[in-house]
């Protein structure tokens, strides 16, 4: 934005010393008063004492002339637009009127400490070519600082802003102090540049905080700052150490797409915890140059969203996940509202497929995760998110891929050119995929896997499974057919009549023509063990066809179940 000042038409000298000085104030007018004196070359037009750059300007008739604007003002406008301060020693001064310092240049300390602004306090535009102190200084009106420039520090300690604080693309090139700040409206930072250190340690916001765009060159501090409403540091860049070390987020904390260039320090910090579906922190898209020097500890991370955020390497320590009902941990991206104004929109499923949401952008994460506590030896809570990896697998609808091989395959050819269309148009059929879905939660291999071990991750399950199988197995080859094997003696059936004994080939024992079955029963629990054990030699084998078929079929099922067992019990105790 040019200065007006410096877009004038050019008068002759002698013109301007008649209208008075040039530059223009607030609302456009012209400010008209007596030409200055300067010192040769201090001024590149001729203006007045107020506006004029002479570093020997008499302090005394300027502070006259501002002592008379304020009194003049009064509760109305206090135009001190362009002005250039010698000295500035306001320091405890209330401010009645509504104060205009727009484009306003302190050429040394600027004291404000303990000053009361009762009205609106604009300083867009500023200079400050020395310290900046507003220790302790009240805003009871909005307060601009928007393109404001700091040379040197800038100490807003203990400072009240009761309605809206704007800072927007101000630029503090030493320092920052916002230490036990308290932000009573709305604080805006958005693409302000912390060129110095930033501190705004126990600063509390109690509406919304915007450092959108915000850069950090140095050290930022924001440790046990309270906000109440929904902070935003969406696209905000840490270049050095960024400490939220026991801060409070009430609600909604948006660090997506932020740039974490250095450490990152989240010890003890309180993020949301409720029973909404709103998220607390999000971290999406969210950049961290030195992932092994970002450490979240002793934090509550169960409405967290850290999705398309490579977190492989980030420290976790005593971090606290969402819930699942059986007991595991889960990511909060599983149900988090859709709805929900932020950047997990990315989380809806793609265009055309009858997923609740975008089940593979959570698995992604759920496996980064599940490699950084394997790689930390933190083999449970990886398993949790092994689990949670596999459940959106099975979640997630299968694309009919040996349709889209079929079509690659027809359309080659013209004379079945017609069968590949049909092929493509079945791909995209919402009917064909919901039912593709449905089916592959419920029957897929996933979630098989799921009922047998809970994807490897219980051994408990497999074991159970496998007394059941043999159980069953006992029960039913009475009811199919048992037989004595090939070489043993054959046991007499219970008849009222003696007739021959019948070779084994033709011998069928089943409960009903057994005099013991309780017996019988026995005999079938020891040709089931001996079926899962792979053992020949047994007194007992099942009759053909029906026997052998469930022998079979019991073989396959405990040995997959024994598999299982194993694998998981290795899961559990690789350690």
């Amino acid at each position: 934005m040019p200065d007006p000042e410096q877009v004038q038409q050019p008068e002759k000298p002698e013109a301007a010393k008649e209208q008075g000085c040039p530059v223009i104030m607030y609302g456009g007018r012209r400010c008209g008063r007596p030409i200055y004196k300067a010192s040769p070359g201090a001024d590149e037009t001729p203006v007045c004492l107020m506006h004029s750059r002479d570093p020997n300007k008499d302090d005394a008739a300027f502070q006259a002339e501002v002592e008379g604007i304020l009194q003049e003002a009064g509760e109305g406008v206090a135009d001190f637009t362009r002005f250039v301060f010698p000295s500035t020693s306001y320091s405890r001064r209330k401010f009645a009127a509504r104060c205009f310092f727009e484009w306003a240049t302190f050429t040394q300390v600027a004291l404000f400490n303990g000053a009361r602004f009762t009205q609106e306090a604009n300083f867009f535009m500023a200079a400050f070519k020395r310290d900046a102190s507003f220790l302790g200084a009240g805003f009871t009106g909005t307060a601009y600082f928007s393109g404001a420039k700091f040379t040197h520090g800038a100490l807003f300690f203990g400072a009240t802003f009761e309605q809206a604080a704007t800072f927007n693309q101000a630029t503090f090139e030493r320092g920052a102090q916002f230490s036990n700040a308290t932000f009573t409206g709305e604080a805006f930072f958005i693409e302000t540049s912390f060129e110095g250190y930033a501190h705004l340690s126990r600063a509390t916001f109690t509406q919304d905080a915007y450092f959108t765009g915000a850069t950090f060159i140095q050290d930022a501090a924001f440790d046990y700052a309270t906000f109440m409403q929904s902070p935003n540091f969406t696209e905000a860049t840490f270049t050095r150490e960024a400490d939220f070390s026991g801060a409070t987020f009430t609600k909604v904390a948006d660090l997506s797409k932020a740039k974490f260039l250095g450490s990152a320090e989240f010890r003890e910090t309180r993020f949301r915890r409720d029973t909404s579906r709103d998220p607390g922190p999000i971290f999406a898209r969210a950049h961290f140059e030195k992932p092994e020097a970002v450490e979240f500890a002793d934090v509550y991370l169960g409405q967290a969203l850290f999705f398309r955020c490579d977190v492989s390497k980030v420290a976790f320590s005593n971090v606290r996940w969402g819930r699942r009902e059986n007991g595991k941990w889960m990511l909060f991206e599983e149900v988090v509202s859709l709805y929900h104004l932020g950047a997990h929109f990315e989380l809806r499923p793609e265009e055309g497929m009858p997923d609740e949401r975008n089940y593979m952008v959570i698995a992604e994460l759920y496996q980064q995760l599940k490699k950084n506590y394997d790689d930390r030896r933190d083999y449970w809570t990886a398993g949790d998110f092994h689990y949670g990896e596999m459940e959106m697998k099975r979640l997630a609808c299968p694309r009919p891929t040996w349709l889209a091989w079929l079509e690659a395959k027809l359309l080659g050819k013209p004379s079945l050119r017609k069968l590949g269309e049909r092929c493509a148009k079945l791909q995209s059929n919402a009917w064909l995929l919901s039912k593709l879905r449905w089916c592959h939660q419920l029957f897929g291999l996933a979630a098989w896997y799921r009922r047998a071990s809970d994807y490897g991750e219980s051994w408990g399950k497999p074991l159970l499974w496998l007394f059941a199988v043999l159980a069953l197995s006992a029960a039913l080859y009475p009811l199919l057919g048992l037989r004595p094997a090939a070489g043993k003696s054959p046991v007499a059936k219970t008849t009222s009549v003696q007739v021959a004994t019948p070779s084994p080939q033709e011998t069928d024992l089943r409960y009903w023509n057994y005099e013991r079955p309780g017996r019988l029963f026995c005999h079938s629990v020891m040709t089931s063990l001996g079926v899962a054990a792979f053992q020949r030699d047994l007194a007992y084998e099942p009759s053909y066809p029906w026997g052998r078929l469930l022998a079979l079929f019991e073989l396959l099922l405990t040995s997959t179940l024994i598999a299982l067992f194993l694998l998981a019990v290795r899961r559990q105790f690789r350690r």
